[in-house]
């Protein structure tokens, strides 16, 4: 099976490895992989690559229409021969899938009989964007909505939430199906060096609990809920220690620095910005704290459960379904009712916790594993190629 990709960018992101993720498990199917990102490399880039996997760059810029791009964009898809054309993202979305169309057109007059090219998008976000919200996004998601019955053969979101909100947002629901992300158990799992480690590179002793967030310094992912919810818990442990990581999460970072100042918390947190090892930083979490107002279906949180690691979450997206009764849920934008939760969490002893820890590991091996998201996956593809978009859903109790 071949497979071209067309994604708005290879930053660090959930979409951007779950990617990554199922090409790599896909090529022990012998899938072929070519990845389109309209805008840049980046890390997610070099790490596809690694992989064998051509990656190119499209070169887009925010603001201006580039009709010579989307024909470029067309002469590869062509020239490549797909099988399956996915597109990841609202940008890449419409971007790429009128691209698809187009090229199955060609393809299908230069070759009588050529295999029809199966055309899915892919929805990583819980909220469906107003235009309120964002102008651009806004009105790109409008017009995916407008043309989603018309595009693609198949419409995956990563969440029953992401789900239901695009199709009150004017998505097709005869098109949609949820496929969840899977995790690499392999890569993210318990480290016993990584406790020690983790402390001696930020000059903490090794009886130092520590609670960890990772993700970008964004209005969604809610640091000044994380902020104020750990000023409660340093008044009560003033032992703990905490470390951030993602971009802009670094000193330079003014914002974010007063709200550390005025929560009375700089001196025992670690800011650490964007890091691409996170399978040797998770394990040396106590705790491990997802505070946004949205999700769709956190990837850092099922790689911290799978590092064996207890997790506090808001309630946001699927997290609840991922997390189970493994860990508490709380609700967003309530910093009290997250500092309850990271108490209950740190108060625990050594053993509860190490316990909480293996049963969410177990979690994610039985229900969330990449293999099982990669079948999914295949099924969609093949129902895409014959253009049945009406298939059943992936279910998960």
């Amino acid at each position: 099976m071949r497979i071209l990709h067309i994604i708005s960018g290879l930053g660090v992101g959930g979409a951007e490895t779950l990617l990554y993720r199922l090409i790599r498990e896909s090529q022990v199917d012998g899938a072929e992989h070519l990845v389109v990102s309209l805008s840049s490399l980046d890390i997610m880039g070099d790490r596809i690559r690694a992989l064998g996997v051509e990656v190119r760059v499209l070169g887009m810029r925010r603001g201006a229409p580039q009709p010579l791009l989307l024909w470029r964009m067309i002469n590869w898809i062509v020239a490549f021969k797909p099988d399956i054309v996915q597109t990841w993202m609202y940008h890449a979305d419409l971007f790429g899938g009128i691209a698809a169309l187009v090229a199955r057109q060609i393809l299908a007059r230069r070759e009588k009989g050529a295999n029809r090219i199966g055309l899915l998008w892919a929805i990583h976000q819980t909220e469906f964007p107003t235009v309120g919200a964002g102008p651009k996004l806004g009105l790109v998601a409008k017009c995916c909505a407008m043309v989603s019955a018309k595009i693609p053969d198949l419409i995956v979101c990563c969440a029953d939430s992401a789900k239901a909100n695009h199709i009150r947002g004017g998505y097709c629901a005869e098109r949609m199906q949820v496929i969840r992300n899977g995790f690499d158990i392999d890569l993210f799992r318990p480290l016993e060096s990584a406790r020690t480690r983790l402390r001696e590179s930020i000059g903490v002793d090794e009886e130092t609990p520590i609670v960890g967030i990772v993700g970008r310094y964004h209005a969604v992912k809610d640091y000044g809920n994380f902020v104020a919810a750990i000023g409660r818990v340093h008044r009560k442990l003033p032992k703990c220690h905490y470390v951030m990581i993602g971009q802009d999460l670094d000193w330079n970072n003014r914002a974010l620095h007063d709200l550390l100042e005025e929560a009375g918390v700089s001196g025992a947190c670690h800011l650490l910005g964007p890091r691409d090892d996170l399978q040797l930083l998770l394990p040396g979490f106590d705790v491990f704290c997802l505070s946004s107002r949205s999700e769709g279906f956190p990837t850092v949180v099922g790689e911290a459960m799978a590092c064996g690691v207890p997790c506090v979450a808001t309630d946001v997206g699927d997290t609840a379904l991922l997390v189970g009764n493994l860990g508490p849920i709380v609700p967003r934008e309530n910093s009290e009712a997250l500092a309850t939760g990271l108490l209950s969490l740190l108060t625990l002893s050594t053993d509860e916790q190490r316990n909480l820890g293996e049963l969410a590991r177990q979690r994610i091996r039985s229900l969330f594993s990449i293999e099982s998201t990669w079948q999914q996956y295949k099924q969609a593809y093949g129902a895409a190629q014959k253009g049945a978009w009406q298939c059943a859903e992936s279910r998960v109790s």
